[in-house]
């Protein structure tokens, strides 16, 4: 089974088939994930996982559809980048973007809209999301179990109480 931790940074995961791949540091694979194509055959990977480093990547819709392509059908793909409503989210000099589920519009499961160029890409792209969450802060981990709809209304209306959301998608067969 064949893993891609994509930007690992300094958060390398070892054994079951885990290679750290990045541009910068000592990763298993050395890859500027700014140029495409990625040196990985098509559907040749079972999993990729990036962690707050599509924000990063100024052609981040080139690198989710790199990913895709390099992926097994039924492969999964888990990003995890800051939410929308951190402070975090653009003030990081070497953030490029900001992410919500409407950053995936078009893609299957991600929800409809009225985007004229979302519709034409509707299906195009061979996956299909299927999870979906926002992270709280730690500090405010304790409304999930004991005030959920505290925590959904806060995250809706206030700022720094949702740390990073998570997107995983499928590769359909």
């Amino acid at each position: 089974m064949l893993r891609l931790n994509l930007g690992c940074g300094e958060k390398k995961f070892v054994g079951d088939g885990w290679v750290n791949v990045d541009g910068y540091g000592e990763p298993d694979v050395k890859v500027d994930l700014n140029t495409f194509p990625y040196p990985w055959e098509t559907n040749s990977v079972d999993h990729v996982y990036m962690s707050h480093i599509l924000e990063h990547i100024p052609d981040w819709w080139s690198a989710f559809l790199e990913c895709s392509r390099i992926l097994k059908p039924n492969g999964t793909l888990e990003i995890r980048v800051p939410d929308e409503s951190s402070a975090t989210a653009l003030t990081y000099r070497d953030h490029h973007h900001v992410f919500s589920v409407w950053s995936f519009h078009g893609v299957q499961g991600s929800g409809h809209g009225t985007n004229s160029w979302a519709k034409d890409e509707k299906n195009s792209v061979p996956l299909i999301l299927e999870g979906y969450q926002q992270v709280p802060y730690k500090k405010y981990a304790w409304m999930i179990r004991w005030c959920p709809w505290l925590l959904e209304f806060c995250a809706a209306h206030l700022r720094n109480f949702i740390h990073e959301q998570v997107f995983i998608f499928r590769k359909t067969p």
